[in-house]
């Protein structure tokens, strides 16, 4: 059989996607055109492990998927990342049950329903930080309800499951428990709510999840631990997560520099000749291909690390820290690269008419998605002087 080249897929969808991005991003609407193209050519099951139909493409190609989809549309491919690293992560970090991951894999691969995790509030920030959320689950009789306000729920249009982050109150001033429960978007007490209307990255449908008495059944919870416990799945996910937006961004900048140079080839000002013989437009568009190059080259290896993370050999940085380095220096590359593009284009860059402008928005989004900056340099603070 020959063997499926999901990177040429991507880059045959992102024409199609590139196509339909400024009327999304324009309207803030979702793109539920580009999710069925995705669905149809196969790339719900991309991550889903062999044993329950799926493609189980490594990291690699994820990231490879990540970067030709994100060049047609930001937006599109941040959100389908959401949904594809939540299987990869599973795979690299098991945390949930076996009958319940079955079935989100069975639902991807079978019907195209796609999954995230919902974990982020107004007044928590990242979870990963530490914080304890304000959605609340209490038992009752053979279930649960659970009350609060999600925010940053990317894919909210179209999931099919919810992972809900809450806390269950301890008895008698006992810590609280962390738990996720799979939550539907028709559950009574549970709905939508529109309010995604952002400066970048618009097209994710990233609304608000309200759960207002949802009443789950007992089964609904997926996992439990103390607030003290570490996350089992914290690793892999901060692996397929980060590096995903990385890829991402890389993208978008590389979108950039596209549409640059080919700006530069056939603008021609009053000189009579176009503006690729200009020194400082040359001098631009080679510091984008450095500052792309030095990018994907970060990428491969901090994923190469995380695949290899038992086989390091001693005295090299490890897996995590690597993958700290390449999502902090490779947004920071690709913001810059955009730029530079930017001034390549000139003052036209900045109409709504042109995608220069949606590139200048989108790329600067996974700044404010964990790791955050400061938390990444403290962990290669830590790793060099152990404290």
């Amino acid at each position: 059989m020959t063997a499926i080249d999901w990177a040429a897929k991507a880059r045959a969808l992102a024409v199609r996607f590139a196509e339909r991005a400024e009327g999304h991003d324009r309207d803030g609407s979702f793109p539920f055109e580009n999710f069925a193209d995705l669905r149809g050519a196969g790339f719900m099951r991309l991550t889903v492990p062999r044993a329950h139909g799926g493609e189980e493409a490594p990291i690699a190609t994820y990231l490879a998927v990540q970067e030709a989809l994100a060049r047609g549309d930001g937006s599109t491919a941040l959100a389908f990342m959401m949904h594809t690293k939540l299987f990869g992560q599973q795979r690299d970090g098991p945390s949930y049950p076996r009958e319940w991951f079955a079935e989100f894999c069975r639902g991807a691969v079978e019907n195209g329903w796609m999954a995230n995790t919902i974990a982020t509030e107004e007044g928590l920030g990242s979870p990963s930080g530490g914080g304890l959320p304000d959605t609340v689950a209490r038992a009752i009789e053979g279930g649960w309800v659970i009350d609060g306000r999600k925010t940053f729920a990317t894919l909210a249009p179209a999931l099919r499951f919810f992972i809900v982050l809450a806390r269950i109150d301890g008895a008698n001033g006992e810590p609280p428990d962390l738990a996720y429960f799979v939550v539907y978007p028709d559950d009574p007490g549970a709905r939508v709510v529109e309010t995604w209307d952002a400066l970048g990255m618009r097209a994710t449908g990233s609304h608000d999840f309200v759960l207002e008495g949802c009443r789950l059944p007992a089964e609904r919870l997926l996992t439990r631990r103390g607030l003290r416990e570490p996350d089992p799945k914290a690793e892999a996910g901060t692996a397929w997560f980060a590096l995903g937006l990385a890829a991402t961004v890389i993208g978008v900048a590389a979108a950039a520099r596209e549409y640059a140079v080919a700006f530069a080839k056939e603008r021609t000002p009053n000189s009579g000749r176009t503006i690729a013989g200009y020194a400082g437009v040359r001098e631009r568009i080679a510091r984008i291909d450095l500052l792309l190059q030095r990018s994907r080259a970060e990428v491969a290896d901090a994923a190469r690390a995380w695949e290899a993370r038992d086989a390091i050999a001693a005295g090299e940085m490890g897996a995590l820290e690597r993958i700290a380095v390449a999502k902090v220096d490779t947004l920071n590359s690709c913001i810059e690269a955009v730029d530079l593009a930017m001034r390549v284009v000139g003052g036209v860059s900045l109409r709504k008419s042109r995608p220069m402008e949606r590139y200048y928005r989108d790329v600067r989004a996974p700044l404010h998605n964990p790791p955050l900056e400061d938390r990444a340099l403290e962990w290669l603070a830590k790793a060099a002087l152990g404290s």
